[in-house]
């Protein structure tokens, strides 16, 4: 199965509600994303994702890197998403796989299909604040249509 990149933080947190838990040392399985805390070992259980969302932040033509964010809270008031990030093109095509077989079409956005059929994401975002700024607004609109 492909692993995910760790990134630096273990927690973001903007004043807009979006709340991403960065997964460390995750592996994508049957089951769900294995990841790591300190020595132990954790599942992040398909079942617990509601949406999956994906998108290449940074300047594709220079250093820029491709972020899956797993939801598995969308409130209101705020959305909670475990966050793993992987190499554009094989690595993350790799995980997109794993990440729509696991949920299946219905819970993934288009960019994460896209990704896992051609190997070619669908939406860039100059930064972070920018990638959770949509994020935020792709979740609250698909929670509202349910």
């Amino acid at each position: 199965m492909p692993e995910a990149r760790p990134l630096d933080r273990r927690e973001a947190r903007n004043s807009s509600g979006y709340r991403a838990h960065l997964l460390p040392d995750a592996k994508a399985t049957e089951q769900g994303i294995l990841y790591r805390r300190g020595e132990e070992r954790f599942l992040l259980a398909w079942n617990r994702v509601r949406r999956a969302l994906a998108g290449v932040v940074g300047d594709p033509d220079q250093e820029c890197t491709v972020l899956f964010d797993l939801a598995v809270e969308i409130k209101p008031a705020e959305c909670v998403v475990y966050r793993m990030d992987a190499a554009p093109d094989e690595p993350a095509r790799r995980l997109a796989r794993a990440i729509l077989l696991g949920l299946g079409a219905d819970r993934v956005t288009p960019c994460v299909v896209s990704l896992a059929d051609h190997g070619k994401p669908t939406l860039d975002y100059p930064d972070l604040a920018s990638f959770e700024a949509a994020a935020l607004e792709s979740l609250r609109f698909a929670a509202s249509r349910v």
